[in-house]
């Protein structure tokens, strides 16, 4: 198996039609699922080439299923973030046949992989907010070490590692165009804390949110360069902040 993208996260919500409120403020285009599957709700949003999935249980889910189980579990925590899909190919390039298969990498978090097909990315309504693509995830990790390692065995390697601070540090591994940020040390366990998404123009960005009545800090210069906004109040215990090149 050869991770060569990320392809979907993950975001576990405890009110299914306000979540799909809450995102679409913030100005996102969703497209929910018509039917309850194995016992979820589901909507999702694009952000290039990264799909950005929100799960709710309907009904009794099917214990046999990690990322089903794994959903449930964060629901009963709040909410947020659960776990990711990698994109693979195997080694002489060739896609694998369409499947998911979970991968021990950090405890509580789930991520599995898939097939890679950008073919399969949905074509939906462009997002008002004028996002482009994922910029990056962060991850907060007990024991950054431990959690480079984990992320270079299953073959994504660290690109470099930062020192953030009193005591902190992060290290930093791309695919594609999307960066996961792991922070650490912190907390007793693995949790995935936020999104920056990359935007045409981050104050439009701003601008759509209060639109519908969220608060949003003004766009700001950003320590990778351009700018940077936040949705105050976290969408589903997830951060979300909006980045422009400008």
């Amino acid at each position: 198996m050869r991770i060569i993208s990320l392809e979907r996260v993950l975001i576990a919500v405890t009110d299914f039609d306000q979540s799909c409120d809450n995102w679409r403020n913030a100005g996102f285009s969703l497209e929910v699922g018509a039917d309850p599957k194995d016992g979820i709700r589901s909507a999702r949003f694009t952000a290039g080439a990264v799909t950005v999935e929100l799960s709710a249980s309907a009904g009794d889910i099917d214990r046999r299923n990690p990322m089903a189980v794994q959903m449930a579990e964060a629901a009963t925590r709040g909410g947020g973030i659960f776990g990711w899909l990698w994109g693979v190919a195997d080694s002489d390039g060739e896609l694998f046949a369409e499947r998911s298969r979970a991968h021990e990498l950090l405890d509580g978090v789930f991520t599995g992989a898939v097939a890679k097909s950008r073919e399969a990315v949905p074509r939906m309504a462009p997002n008002a907010n004028t996002v482009a693509y994922l910029e990056h995830m962060v991850v907060m990790v007990p024991q950054l070490d431990e959690a480079i390692v984990a992320f270079e065995r299953v073959g994504v390697p660290c690109k470099r590692i930062r020192e953030a601070g009193r005591g902190m540090r992060q290290a930093f591994f791309k695919l594609e165009e999307s960066v996961f940020e792991l922070v650490g040390p912190s907390g007793s366990e693995p949790r995935c804390w936020g999104l920056a998404f990359m935007c045409d123009d981050a104050a439009a960005a701003v601008a759509a949110a209060r639109r519908n009545g969220l608060q949003a800090t003004e766009p700001k210069p950003a320590i990778q360069g351009g700018r940077i906004a936040r949705i105050v109040a976290p969408l589903d215990a997830v951060a979300v902040a909006f980045m422009d090149k400008r």
